[in-house]
């Protein structure tokens, strides 16, 4: 927005993990952005749990009342808070499907409370009309391309990473599927994220805490992304590994809007390891194929460029002015 004439500030409810002084220098490093930007926080102490109740009344009272105070011309949410302050636009990245009725009842009033309602993939959308009953518009995440550096296939090492270590991200499907992978392969496999109560391997590496652009080297090192999640709404890790040029194996549940087989990248539609380790053989067998699918992903990420999203956020505030 700033690129674009726009003055932007952040606002959250509290900070974590570094210090108060340092929070913008730090939130402009991790996001890689060219200047800081302004960040107010509604907590003067670091965060400590997730009390929801202490969060929406800040944000209901305090927040709303900053905003108004420093004449905002509109407040875009991550999420969804309780908020006085109008225009305002609500940004949807899931939902929890298995809520209870309460929570459903809680996150609806919110929604339907907000001037406009933003879902990052058209998945996301059909659920929330269907789960929420609230209609969306799409607008997809913004990605800054030029932090990813491609390399070619010879500068690449033999290694395949997973990144996320939630049960719904399935890391125990990659570590089989790269372990059948080996029985062909001098494969590694390196997990993003915390490896409590996953198997230790010589083949498997894990690597927790990785800044941004440490995380963004990897993938431009990487021969491979294997994601087998039970659930995703867009999948931005595997926008990230095509923006390095490196090949996607995924699960069903990632949407074909963002990884169409054979295309920019190969869907397994199920969760068995060894569906996995097949496509990925196929893939490091055949340098055709890999080649094809990296150049078509780098190709596909420029529709997620930051500035063009960006417009689109200009272009729906202007209608709500």
């Amino acid at each position: 927005m700033r690129k674009l004439d726009h003055e932007v500030e952040v606002f959250s409810w509290c900070y974590k993990g570094v210090d108060r002084e340092r929070l913008e220098d730090w939130f402009k490093d991790i996001h890689g952005l060219d200047t800081t930007i302004p960040i107010h926080t509604l907590r003067k102490e670091p965060c400590e749990g997730d009390p929801w109740v202490r969060i929406a009344l800040d944000w209901f009272f305090k927040g709303s009342a900053m905003l108004k105070e420093d004449e905002f011309d509109v407040a875009i949410v991550n999420g969804v808070v309780p908020l006085r302050f109008r225009p305002n636009i609500a940004v949807n990245h899931g939902i929890t499907l298995q809520g209870n009725k309460l929570y459903l009842y809680a996150v609806k009033r919110l929604y339907r409370g907000y001037d406009k309602v933003i879902c990052v993939s058209h998945k996301l959308k059909g659920e929330v009309r269907s789960v929420l009953g609230v209609d969306c518009e799409v607008v997809p995440l913004p990605m800054k391309l030029k932090l990813y550096k491609p390399r070619s296939i010879s500068e690449r090492e033999d290694i395949v990473v997973h990144i996320g270590t939630r049960p719904v991200k399935n890391p125990h499907i990659s570590i089989e599927a790269v372990k059948l992978l080996r029985r062909g392969f001098n494969t590694k496999l390196i997990v993003i994220g915390a490896s409590s109560g996953l198997p230790k391997d010589s083949s498997i590496e894990y690597r927790y805490g990785l800044r941004e652009n440490e995380k963004n080297e990897l993938l431009c090192e990487a021969k491979a992304l294997i994601l087998p999640s039970s659930y995703e709404t867009l999948s931005y890790v595997a926008l990230e590994a095509m923006a390095c040029g490196t090949p996607v194996v995924v699960s069903s549940a990632v949407p074909e809007e963002v990884v169409i087989s054979n295309f920019n990248g190969i869907r397994v539609n199920s969760f068995n390891p060894e569906d996995y380790a097949n496509a990925l053989e196929k893939l490091l067998t055949d340098e055709e194929l890999w080649l094809k699918l990296s150049r078509n992903g780098l190709e596909f990420v420029k529709r997620f460029d930051y500035i063009e999203i960006a417009k689109r956020y200009v272009s729906i505030i202007s209608e709500l002015l």
